[in-house]
């Protein structure tokens, strides 16, 4: 049985081979059965290796079928992108200079990221000229690589025009670029200038600590370490910013100067190609993210921090991010990066796992004396997270003792009332609640939380209603959660007509909730609808989310219904 069941199974994947990735019949037509086994065998190996991350497996796999190529887009492609993803450029060109059909923008952007590389500038501009764009993404990315081969050949005023009549779809993009190409040509005057309009903008912090790259190599140290302090109030959870600022201190200035040398335009390009890379993510274009930011590193391979943006591709993609090189080589990066890493692993780690990476995670808290308050929340809420409230509060506790006033916002004070709440100590949550209400009046988190709570205990009935409907408005009656609460005020306050109506429409925003199921079967058999009532409640009990008192409440219901 076991044999057929494999003999099923190899013609299940010879047919999927054939009908979804086009292998020509007239090449496995010219090889015997036992070596077509093999090559398939290898090609569907090599694509699930991909699929997985694992790109070093992959062109193991897909070299033993190189036979494949010119025969088979899709073998191309694949094979292609895992070297390319292994960092192995050169190959990866050598593949691309054998294929008959070249017009394929990725293609081709390899090809002339090879040629930057090796400095041969004329003919990678050949390249991008002739390339074949096939979006407007492309077309810009293409655009700016042309630009900046042209600005090495250019003096001072024709540098000067080429970036004034460059067009770009994105202003920060061109901003970020004009930026670096006066870093790049030396051109201090107009450098000056646009670096005063990147400090200006908070959302651009990457090229603030770009901007302090530019002081440290002209010794100017304490100005950079005064605009990376000052970036860090916006941007407190940037992570190479929080390791820039921990360097500064530590007056490890190689740090920045081993990062980013302004008069390599490799590094330019591969600045660039960081940026499209981001923007595909932001676009959920993982896979086409993945290659270019593999592109950039391969052009600055020194500038490791740049390896978190295909970490972070990966674990969009894989149940197990941190088996891929790029963890360990992020959290060789210094201190910062070490805590984000070994964070990361213990949200997705196993039991068994969780109590060495907390203890490691407890060491470097009490061994760094930098950013600690950041690392006490992280503690807090992945406690509260896992409901062990007790914990979380002491940790919630620590951070505020030493808290700076502007570290402390509202979202400490609700998550304190929701630990207080969670442990049965009441006044102490209400407490915690109006404070954060006091910092932030309209955050509508807390206000259905404080409210629902005094629902649940009977307590403030009239001012619960009245906070809940400022709730959802403030929501825009897009959250079914706070639905669900006013429509349980109403409830509480037996016009279960009304309590249908919101009820309903939170049960309907809210197809995963087993409370709100719960509630809204609980108001349709008030109003004798016990058929609705049962049919609801039912569907509650298959939500793989729902606790077991719940569940066990729920199953009373279906018995008896409400008593």
């Amino acid at each position: 049985m076991i044999c057929k069941l494999k003999n099923y199974l190899f013609v299940f994947l010879f047919l999927f081979i054939n009908i979804h990735t086009s292998v020509h019949a007239s090449f496995f037509q010219s090889k015997n059965s036992l070596e077509s086994f093999d090559y398939i065998s290898n090609y569907l190996k090599g694509s699930l290796s991909v699929n997985h991350n694992n790109y070093r497996e992959a062109n193991l796999f897909f070299s033993k079928t190189k036979d494949l190529a010119k025969s088979h887009d899709g073998y191309d492609f694949r094979y292609i992108y895992s070297l390319a993803m292994e960092g192995k450029i050169g190959e990866a060109n050598k593949l691309i200079s054998a294929l008959e059909q070249k017009d394929n923008f990725l293609f081709q952007l390899i090809q002339g990221v090879y040629l930057i590389k090796n400095r041969n500038y004329f003919l990678a501009k050949k390249v991008f000229i002739s390339s074949n764009r096939q979006n407007p993404l492309f077309d810009e990315l293409n655009n700016y690589i042309n630009l900046w081969l042209d600005i090495s050949y250019n003096d001072f005023s024709e540098q000067e025009l080429k970036l004034k009549q460059f067009k770009s779809s994105f202003n920060n993009i061109k901003l970020i670029q004009t930026l670096l190409i006066y870093d790049y040509v030396d051109n201090q005057k107009s450098y000056d200038k646009i670096s005063d309009l990147i400090l200006k903008q908070t959302t651009l912090g990457r090229y603030h600590f770009f901007h302090a790259i530019h002081l440290i190599k002209k010794q100017k140290y304490s100005e950079a370490e005064t605009i990376i302090q000052k970036q860090l109030i916006y941007n407190q959870a940037d992570l190479l910013l929080k390791q820039s600022y921990v360097e500064l201190k530590n007056k490890n200035f190689s740090f920045f100067t081993q990062k980013y040398d302004a008069k390599n335009i490799s590094h330019g390009i591969s600045e660039l190609l960081y940026l499209f890379a981001n923007l595909l993510q932001q676009q959920n274009q993982t896979d086409l993210s993945k290659l270019i930011a593999s592109l950039s590193d391969y052009l600055n391979p020194g500038f490791v921090s740049n390896k978190l943006l295909n970490f972070e591709n990966i674990i969009l993609n894989t149940d197990m991010p941190f088996e891929s090189d790029y963890a360990q080589t992020i959290e060789n990066i210094g201190t910062e990066f070490s805590w984000y890493i070994n964070f990361n692993k213990l949200l997705h780690s196993n039991n068994i796992e969780k109590k060495d990476i907390i203890k490691n995670l407890e060491k470097t808290i009490s061994q760094n004396k930098y950013f600690r308050f950041s690392k006490f929340l992280d503690m807090a809420n992945y406690y509260r997270g896992n409901k062990n409230f007790e914990l979380a509060l002491d940790y919630y506790l620590k951070a505020e003792a030493i808290a700076l006033p502007k570290e402390m916002d509202w979202k400490i004070y609700y998550y304190k009332g929701i630990c207080y709440e969670r442990m049965g100590q009441f006044e102490k949550a209400d407490k915690q609640f109006l404070l954060s209400l006091k910092m932030s009046p309209e955050q509508y988190a807390v206000i259905n939380y404080l409210a629902y709570s005094w629902l649940e205990r009977g307590v403030n009935l009239p001012e619960s209603k009245k906070m809940l409907e400022k709730a959802v408005r403030l929501s825009k009656w897009e959250l079914g959660y706070i639905i669900d609460s006013l429509g349980w005020a109403y409830y509480l306050q037996n016009n279960f007509n009304e309590a249908e109506k919101l009820l309903q429409l939170a049960y309907e925003k809210s197809p995963q909730e087993s409370e709100v199921y719960d509630h809204y079967a609980d108001v349709l058999w008030k109003n004798n609808k016990k058929l609705q009532a049962r049919y609801v409640w039912k569907n509650a009990t298959r939500l793989p989310n729902i606790d077991k008192e719940r569940l066990s409440n729920i199953n009373k219901k279906l018995t008896y219904g409400i008593q």
